[in-house]
């Protein structure tokens, strides 16, 4: 099986979970009745579907889902790399004097030992060319928010999207009316899941080719 294959195949389990087990969930909570001894805990809610998501817990199952496809994008890199230089196994790539631990994670430019450069200095091929780069390191700030801060914003978090997106969550009054001085998730990006794993599937579909 090519290396592309198996990048792809990683991303159709992703898009499973999102575009069919996810639907399947839904349909069978709206289908679930909450008993009358259940209710005084349900938030009102008279079927799961409705408590799955005034509980917010409908964005923490996307959340799950966009760790992993951001995994998907630093887990093909790493592939992607080690099938170019030959490295048969991780032990091989540990070995290599250009391998970082987490570089494959690292694609903005403003971070040191970046897959940007090692792309570049090893193989000539400069990541920020292709369509859907730009996109993927959006996908990857996001995720590093949703994997190390629970979907929390921290000043960090708000800098760095200004920088890549332009976007100031400062000036975004549901933002402001509560933060800093309340802890605020940041489930936004969540509502465009479906077309970041298509970014993602089409970006390593150009990398491949290169």
């Amino acid at each position: 099986m090519t290396t592309n294959k198996i990048i792809q195949g990683e991303i159709n389990k992703i898009a499973e979970t999102h575009f069919y087990l996810r639907v399947q969930l839904e349909i069978m909570l709206k289908r679930t009745q909450i008993t009358e001894e259940g209710k005084p805990f349900a938030l009102g809610c008279s079927n799961y579907y409705d408590y799955w998501t005034k509980s917010l817990n409908d964005n923490f199952f996307d959340m799950g889902t966009y760790i992993r496809l951001g995994t998907s994008i630093e887990s093909g890199l790493k592939k992607h790399y080690m099938d170019k230089k030959g490295h048969k196994n991780l032990v091989k790539l540990q070995l290599d004097p250009k391998y970082k631990m987490n570089i494959f994670q690292k694609i903005q430019s403003w971070t040191n030992d970046n897959a940007i450069e090692l792309f570049e200095s090893e193989f000539g091929i400069d990541l920020n060319t292709i369509e859907t780069f730009k996109e993927l390191q959006r996908i990857m700030l996001h995720r590093h928010l949703y994997a190390h801060n629970s979907g929390l914003i921290n000043e960090k978090y708000i800098q760095n999207l200004k920088t890549l997106t332009g976007i100031d969550l400062m000036t975004a009054p549901e933002i402001v009316a509560h933060y800093p001085n309340e802890d605020v998730y940041y489930f936004k990006p969540l509502k465009t899941l479906n077309k970041d794993i298509e970014f993602v599937r089409k970006f390593f579909n150009v990398l491949n080719k290169i």
